[in-house]
């Protein structure tokens, strides 16, 4: 929440910041411009005013030079109050050469004198003086012209012309430029919003993954679509967030990091440590019979899927991987005083998790047409020994000890008649009652209880305490503890979390009802089903659909047949993947008018559906979809591929996935890697990223010059950043051969 908000006053302080600029430029701008237009305008009128006092002194000089000459001084003021007639003339008066005013359009002012400065000097100037003066509190243009008559001067004549006209255009020129202004004002705003956004979008993109990386959540990728300064800056940061899961993935799998850790250790050499921890042993049943009843490969996939799931789980709860080996795993929790959250129940947490994590693995085999697997788990705690255990030649940094023989023996008590939950002897169980609910594993009540089965959280007001303060890290977890209970007030909170339209993780609560859909609780479905009816956010109802289709009920395939038809395009999508593991009536039918569909996810459902089905027509409809004149159908189509590559038997078809040294790859297989190939140079983003993504999934080393020549023009970041997680993930599967 607080990073949100750090984000949110960074954008808004940006975007005033441009605003504001815009808003004083555009002033700045408006002020200059008004300051050179009046100036101008005040110029202008002064020379119109000196042109139109010397024409008019002229006239008065001519018309009035005899009266002025013989002193008829009645004719000459008749004179006057005729020329200030003229609505830009505000008085007129003439002096003689001493400055007495001999007639004016006021007669209070004969016989009088000007003794101000400037009268004085126009007095005695030779040609035009003007100044601006103020007449009645009005301003004027206050003009003087010398009275020749045949060489000799005879006085002056003062003429005051308004300025009215002036400060009209002034005043207008004002209400133009404010006018003008406010519009330019509102129009730089909305650029400068428009300019923030831009430059905010990437910026922003980057700064939600540093926060989210600032968190530990390591997956999370700048997204940017530029091949500007800021693509080149998103794609150095993903190569940085790259670098950094991997690190931080391999730190968390590796017993050493204990070791290299502990302060007091640090300069000292020890072989070994002991500490006390929370050891918890994963294994999957009957694994060597698994391995009898699947070729080479679908055993090695299936088991590195659920280690790479499993040690995901457990990173996330703060437990270390000590070791992988013949179906199973060992993780420990080492106990801290200043743990955030107890090792014991974090150790929990991870078990139950774990749990319900199989059962979706499970759920994708089933999708995918393959054996699925069930899961056993043994918890206890007490003292490891930590240290390199082996020789000189080889050795492992592992933990050893009573506790993880301990673990192993446990686990192997968990069985089918207990739901395969994970169990724990007393030793646990009473170190983890504040925070673990159990159950005795025995069914004879007349025998001690040694052994327990872990069902649920001992405290969920903890919990919602604790909520109000994690970060969305751990809030998603605490919000999955409480579907991993399977209990009423479970339940009950994730029901109220969902329909709270004003809860910000409504899509996490839905996420965790899986293990009550899982354990085909009908409360559970039955909420479900009405929040897909009911549910305005189609994001939030593709989330229902996928979380209801866990529970492989055959009675809800008319409810997802008709979600085949709804608008939202995410809706079809998971509506035609939930009906793939099921069998009814008409599948076959449903899938192929689908395919037709120009929604990449919702065609390449389809199309996994009906290989799924043994369709025979599937390899050909890829190969036709590729060939289509439509560009958003080829993209599809190559999404198809790569969705149809999780299914082993449709991968096995390729030759960089063959087990068979001599196999003869099909035409159609041939003609589809064609056409992956050219769509590699097409002009189009999606085309592009789809061929990449499907020539990554299906394998074929041999087209590494093909991306290689694809990463020297390509100008998309996420192509780009796909493109280099496919070198690498060949070369790393290369590496063990090369070494």
């Amino acid at each position: 929440m607080a990073s949100n908000a750090t984000i949110k006053n960074f954008s808004i302080g940006f975007r005033h910041k441009i605003a504001i600029v815009f808003t004083l430029l555009i002033t700045f701008i408006m002020l200059v411009s008004v300051y050179l237009v009046t100036l101008q305008i005040k110029r202008t009128s002064l020379q119109r005013a000196q042109e139109t006092g010397q024409m008019f002194g002229r006239m008065i000089a001519l018309a009035m030079g005899e009266d002025i000459v013989r002193g008829n001084f009645q004719g000459i003021d008749y004179a006057l109050r005729e020329f200030t007639k003229h609505e830009k003339v505000e008085y007129c008066l003439i002096l003689d050469n001493l400055g007495r005013i001999i007639s004016s359009t006021e007669a209070s002012l004969h016989g009088k004198y000007f003794s101000d400065g400037w009268s004085r000097s126009a007095l005695f100037a030779s040609t035009l003086s003007i100044r601006r003066a103020a007449i009645k509190m009005r301003p004027v243009y206050d003009i003087s012209v010398p009275i020749i008559i045949g060489g000799k001067r005879h006085g002056m004549i003062r003429i005051g012309f308004t300025i009215k006209e002036e400060y009209e255009s002034i005043r207008s020129l004002l209400i133009y430029n404010l006018t003008l202004g406010i519009i330019l004002i509102i129009i730089g705003i909305l650029i400068a919003y428009g300019i923030s956004a831009t430059l905010l979008a990437p910026l922003n993109a980057i700064l939600n993954s540093v926060e989210s990386i600032s968190r530990g959540d390591y997956k999370q990728r700048a997204m940017i679509g530029s091949s500007d300064e800021f693509g080149a800056l998103a794609l150095s940061f993903n190569r940085l967030s790259s670098i950094l899961h991997t690190r931080e993935t391999t730190n968390n799998h590796i017993t050493k990091k204990i070791l290299e850790e502990d302060p007091e250790l640090a300069d000292r050499h020890f072989s070994g440590k002991t500490l006390d921890a929370i050891v918890l042993h994963l294994e999957l049943n009957r694994f060597n019979l698994f391995i009898e009843r699947n070729s080479p490969s679908e055993a090695v996939d299936t088991l590195n899927s659920f280690f790479e799931q499993t040690a995901e789980i457990i990173a996330e709860a703060g437990g270390i991987v000590d070791r992988f080996g013949d179906g199973f795993m060992t993780a420990i929790f080492p106990t801290g005083k200043g743990d955030k959250w107890p090792s014991a129940l974090r150790a929990g947490y991870a078990a139950l998790s774990i749990r319900n994590n199989i059962n979706l693995f499970n759920y994708r085999q089933a999708q995918l047409g393959l054996e699925e697997v069930h899961l056993k788990t043994g918890i206890t705690c007490g003292k490891v020994i930590i240290g390199h255990i082996g020789s000189r030649s080889r050795s492992d940094f592992s933990a050893i000890g009573p506790c993880v023989a301990n673990a192993r023996a446990n686990s192997s008590m968990a069985a089918r008649n207990n739901g395969f939950l994970p169990v724990a002897d007393r030793s646990f169980a009473n170190a983890s009652r504040d925070y673990l609910l159990f159950k005795g594993l025995n069914q004879n009540p007349d025998e001690d209880e040694t052994h327990f089965v872990l069902n649920g959280f001992a405290n969920f007001f903890y919990f919602k305490e604790r909520l109000q303060t994690a970060s969305s890290r751990g809030s998603y977890a605490i919000i999955s503890a409480f579907g991993l209970t399977e209990s009423t007030e479970g339940f009950e909170f994730l029901k109220n979390a969902i329909s709270d339209e004003n809860c910000e993780y409504r899509s996490e609560a839905v996420k965790a009802l899986s293990p009550f859909v899982f354990h085909q609780n009908s409360e559970a479905k039955k909420f479900l089903i009405e929040t897909i009816k009911n549910c305005p956010d189609p994001q939030l109802a593709s989330v229902a659909i996928s979380v209801l289709a866990l529970s492989r009920d055959s009675e809800l395939v008319s409810f997802f047949t008709e979600l085949t038809e709804h608008s939202d395009d995410r809706i079809k999508a998971n509506a035609i993947e939930a009906c793939i593991p099921l069998e009814f009536p008409g599948k076959r039918d449903i899938f192929k008018t689908m395919m037709a569909d120009s929604t990449p996810r919702v065609c390449a459902n389809a199309l996994l559906g009906l290989w799924l089905a043994d369709d025979q027509q599937t390899l050909g409809c890829l190969y036709g979809m590729l060939k289509s004149d439509n560009s958003k159908m080829r993209a599809s189509a190559a999404y198809a591929i790569s969705f149809l590559a999780k299914a082993r038997k449709f991968r096995r078809l390729f030759p960089a996935y063959s087990e068979q040294s001599g196999l003869i790859v099909l035409p159609v297989i041939e003609n589809i890697l064609k056409r992956l190939k050219l769509m590699l140079e097409s002009s189009e983003d999606s085309e592009r990223q789809q061929a990449l993504r499907a020539i990554g999934s299906i394998g074929g080393t041999d087209y590494r010059e093909q991306i290689n020549h694809l990463l020297e023009y390509e100008t998309d970041p996420e192509i780009i950043n796909l493109a280099h997680t496919i070198l690498y993930d060949w070369d790393r599967l290369l590496r063990p051969a090369k070494d």
